[in-house]
């Protein structure tokens, strides 16, 4: 089944009309300009998702992020610094068998 919205919506839109509009209100708030450019806001959220691994995620926030005028460049560095994070926590608690 294909769906046409991220899950977490169509979750919130079963939950109720209310938890749906307050977390999509969250979310605009968050991401708008603000310190941070919108666009700035959409590759830090995408790099957050690699890191997190969610693949429906990724595609969600590499779209809204080239909406927001990312570039492939810029999407590819984020998912690259996601990446690195990743590794480097990944031998951090790889370390832990030392102890």
């Amino acid at each position: 089944m294909k769906q046409d919205k991220p899950r977490s919506i169509s979750f919130t839109e079963d939950v109720s009309e209310e938890l749906n509009l307050a977390f999509t209100n969250l979310a605009s708030e968050i991401m708008k300009d603000g310190a941070l450019s919108s666009k700035d806001k959409s590759l830090i959220a995408l790099a957050c998702e690699v890191a997190v691994k969610c693949e429906h995620c990724i595609k969600a926030h590499k779209e809204k992020a080239l909406d927001a005028g990312a570039t492939m460049d810029e999407i590819k560095e984020a998912a690259a610094v996601a990446a690195q994070v990743r590794l480097g926590s990944g031998l951090t608690f790889a370390s832990f068998v030392l102890d």
